[in-house]
């Protein structure tokens, strides 16, 4: 969970890229008569445009990292912004270790009975978010992590909802579908904290990934990679520019639809909990070495201040978009939400 100093307590970190320097949006405000009484906030559509070319709604997806990361408190607290913007938002919980959106949402858990464990789970559950153009859909009880189908059943309920702005939780696990889901969203999101145990999880995640994403499928390319790379009994292919170099002498036509699949390959990373002013370079830092050791181009979201607003928001059942507007971890949201709608447009190279 992102825990840390008080709301608005302590100095802030230094401003870590253009986007920062723009003026936050609360999303409470006092009335002109300052009886604080809550009004719509102030809309980011005319400073920043929402695109609608590609006419279908903006998919994000969050996955992998560690737990304790805020992984999930920022999914949750990111859909409360995105439906105070007036923007129709559906959120997904996909996370079978987890599936607790619902407890950062103020909404009760699914707790199931003895005698219904013993019959069909039945149809996903919906749920209506009062004051907010938002639900939730998860599972109706909880689920086994290797029941993909219960998953899937989630997920197509999630899709078939009207809504511009489509949000995904999808766990830790690198599994088959939550590798696949992941890549099929406009923009996949991975939460790293600045500790060694969530960063090695972090790039355990993408690089699942990625070699998923080169490898999967019956097309000659992935057919060819995959005999390559199963021919390596000493592990020299261990990165996917030396799998391209390996593809390069025999395989040319394989060797540069692989290259373009990396190309076409961009995470965003979303740096939690950051104490210190090293602890917000981490996410320079890592975009900087996935494009120098595996040819990524990873998009860096955000280094969001370590806060406690999210243990008492968490506490309370309440949104700290709504409980504390002003909070570092509110104006980290703000910025999450800024690029991904600047950058909703590039549904990129993906092939």
């Amino acid at each position: 969970m992102v825990e840390g100093k008080k709301a608005g307590e302590g100095p802030r970190l230094e401003a870590r890229g253009a986007e920062e320097a723009e003026e936050s949006v609360d999303l409470e405000e006092a009335s002109e008569d300052g009886s604080g009484v809550h009004v719509d906030p102030p809309s980011l559509a005319g400073a920043i445009p929402w695109h609608e070319e590609h006419g279908d709604r903006l998919c994000i997806a969050f996955a992998g990292g560690k737990g304790g990361a805020g992984r999930t408190l920022l999914a949750a607290n990111l859909a409360v912004f995105m439906s105070r913007l007036g923007r129709e938002v559906v959120l997904a919980d996909l996370d079978p270790a987890g599936m607790n959106l619902h407890t950062y949402l103020g909404l009760d858990p699914l707790l199931p009975t003895p005698g219904s464990m013993l019959r069909p789970a039945g149809p996903p559950r919906v749920d209506k978010l009062a004051g907010l153009n938002l639900r939730l859909c998860r599972p109706p009880r909880s689920i086994d992590p290797s029941d993909h189908e219960m998953r899937a059943e989630v997920l197509t309920m999630a899709q078939s909802l009207e809504a511009d702005v489509l949000i995904l939780d999808l766990g830790l696990s690198a599994d088959a579908f939550t590798l696949d889901t992941f890549q099929m969203a406009h923009a996949g999101v991975v939460v790293f904290a600045p500790e060694p145990a969530a960063m090695e999880r972090g790039y355990g995640f993408i690089r699942a990934a990625l070699f998923r994403r080169l490898l999967h499928g019956d097309d000659d390319p992935a057919v060819v990679a995959r005999a390559v790379l199963a021919a390596d009994h000493v592990g020299e292919l261990s990165t996917p520019s030396q799998l391209v170099s390996a593809l390069s002498g025999a395989h040319p036509h394989a060797a540069e639809a692989v290259r373009a699949r990396i190309l076409s390959f961009f995470p965003r990373i979303v740096v939690n909990m950051c104490r210190t002013r090293a602890d917000a370079e981490v996410l320079e830092g890592a975009v900087s070495g996935l494009r120098r050791r595996w040819g990524v181009s990873a998009d860096p979201l955000a280094a969001i201040d370590y806060d406690d607003a999210a243990w008492n928001s968490t506490r309370q059942r309440r949104s700290f978009m709504i409980e504390f507007p002003g909070s570092n971890l509110a104006q980290g949201i703000e910025r999450v939400a800024r690029r991904l709608l600047l950058t909703s447009t590039r549904r990129d190279l993906r092939t």
